[in-house]
C-alpha cells in the first residue's frame, strides 16, 4: 500500500473516532485551530500573524440562529469586529456564513446582514467573503454574491469548491463579474451524484478551476495544504504569467503553520482565524468533516507526545551529576 494511501486511511479513522472523543479532550486538541472565544483573543492572534508576514481573515463561530433579534445580533458582532480591527490598525478581511446570520429563517434574513456587513467594509477600505457551506446553500449563496456585485459592491467575493461537479459551470456563469474567488476543495460530505469522490481527480478539478479562473481575470485565493496543489498551483501562476495581485495562498490557523510560512517568503498568504463561544463545536466539525486535518492534529499529538517522553528520558536522574 502506498504511503499516500495509508495517510488516507489513518486520516479517516483518526476523523471517525472524534465524537467519542470526550469535550475536553477535543477542545484541547483543537485549541490551536480556534483563536478564542472572545473578539480580544483573535485580535491577539492577528496580531501576532502579521508579526509574521501574514495576513489574516476572521470568521466569528455560530450557525443557524433562531430568530431575527439574533440575526441582527451575529451582524452586530460582525461590525464590531471591522471596527476593532480599524482601531488597532490591524487590516484584515472578515467571512461570513449565512447560516450564522439567519438563512435558516430566509434568505433575505441573511443578506440584510451581509449587506450592512459588506457597507461597513466598504467604508472602512476592506474586505468581505462568503464563505460557502453544503451544496444546498451553493445556489442562494452565489444569488446573493450576484445581487451584491449588481448592486455596486465590488469590495466581496465568494467561495468555490472544487469537489463539487456543478463548479466548472459556476466559473463560467460567473465569468462576467472577474469574481474574487476562495478555490479549495470543500469540506463537506457530499453524495456522488453532487461530488467528485476520487481525491486525485479532485486534485485535477482544483487545477483546471484555477485555469479558468485566471482566464476569466478574478482574483483567486488558494485555499489548500496539500503540497501537491501548492505545486501545481505554482507551475499554473507561472504558466499564466499571474502577478501578485491576482493571488494569494489561504491557510487554516493551526493548520500546516509551516507551509504558511514558508510560502510568505515570496507570496502573500491569509490565515483564516475562527473565534467565538461556539469554538468547540467549530473544532469537532472540523476535525470530523476534514480527515486530513484530523490527521495533522493527531500526528501533532503524536510528535508532541514522542517529544516529551524523550525530554524525561534525557532529564539528569536523582544522584547524577547536574
Amino acid at each position: 500500500m502506498s504511503g499516500a494511501r495509508q495517510t488516507g486511511v489513518f486520516d479517516r479513522l483518526v476523523s471517525a473516532a472524534v465524537p467519542l472523543v470526550p469535550q475536553p479532550i477535543v477542545r484541547r486538541l483543537g485549541a490551536p485551530y480556534v483563536a478564542g472565544t472572545t473578539l480580544d483573543d483573535a485580535l491577539r492572534i492577528v496580531a501576532a500573524l502579521r508579526a509574521e508576514g501574514l495576513e489574516a481573515t476572521l470568521d466569528i463561530l455560530g450557525e443557524h440562529v433562531a430568530d431575527r433579534a439574533a440575526a441582527r445580533l451575529a451582524a452586530d458582532a460582525y461590525v464590531e469586529t471591522l471596527d476593532a480591527l480599524e482601531r488597532r490598525g490591524l487590516a484584515s478581511h472578515i467571512s461570513v456564513k449565512l447560516s450564522g446570520l439567519g438563512y435558516g429563517l430566509g434568505l433575505d434574513v441573511a443578506a440584510e446582514g451581509v449587506e450592512r456587513i459588506v457597507g461597513r467594509a466598504e467604508e472602512l477600505g476592506t474586505f468581505v467573503r462568503l464563505d460557502m457551506e453544503d451544496s444546498s446553500t451553493t445556489d442562494d449563496t452565489l444569488a446573493l454574491y450576484r445581487r451584491l456585485r449588481a448592486a455596486g459592491h465590488t469590495s466581496v467575493g465568494v467561495v468555490l469548491q472544487a469537489g463539487l461537479w456543478r463548479t466548472a459551470a459556476d466559473v463560467v456563469a460567473l465569468a462576467p463579474l472577474a469574481p474574487s474567488v476562495r478555490l479549495c476543495k470543500g469540506i463537506y460530505v457530499e453524495p456522488p451524484t453532487v461530488a467528485l469522490q476520487d481525491r486525485e481527480a479532485i486534485r485535477r478539478s482544483f487545477a483546471a478551476l484555477l485555469r479558468r479562473l485566471l482566464r476569466a481575470g478574478s482574483h483567486v485565493a488558494l485555499a489548500t495544504h496539500d503540497e501537491a496543489l501548492v505545486v501545481d498551483a505554482l507551475d499554473v501562476l507561472a504558466e499564466a504569467g499571474a502577478g501578485p495581485e491576482r493571488f494569494e495562498f489561504q491557510t487554516l490557523l493551526g493548520v500546516r503553520a509551516d507551509l504558511a510560512r514558508l510560502l510568505a517568503r515570496d507570496h502573500r498568504v491569509r490565515v483564516y482565524v475562527p473565534f467565538g463561544v461556539d469554538s468547540f463545536a467549530y473544532a469537532q466539525r472540523r476535525l470530523r468533516e476534514n480527515p486530513q486535518i484530523a490527521g495533522y492534529v493527531a500526528r501533532d499529538v503524536i510528535r508532541d507526545t514522542a517529544r516529551a517522553v524523550r525530554s524525561l528520558a534525557d532529564r539528569p536522574r536523582g544522584g547524577e551529576a547536574q
